[in-house]
């Protein structure tokens, strides 16, 4: 678990969506900060509907591995 940050519980799908304490409030704006400060590519919630803005939509269906270096590279962003 990562200091503020919220997450819906995901519907039985490959995918989830979070929200971080401060920092979600233009996900798409946030998104783009992701991929260019941390290597992280995760989808604006902005982008399925306006119930979306403030989350950021993250895909699963990756290897284990994968997802670890993910969670690393967003806690390294969120500790600067």
């Amino acid at each position: 678990t990562l200091p503020g940050v919220e997450v819906a519980p995901p519907p039985g799908a490959m995918y989830l969506f979070f929200r971080i304490a401060g920092r979600s409030d233009d996900s798409l704006t946030f998104a783009k900060e992701l991929v260019d400060r941390a290597g992280l590519g995760l989808a604006p919630g902005m982008a399925f509907g306006a119930e979306g803005e403030g989350y950021l939509r993250w895909c699963f269906a990756a290897s284990d591995a994968l997802l670890a270096q993910g969670i690393e590279r967003l806690a390294v962003f969120l500790s600067r």
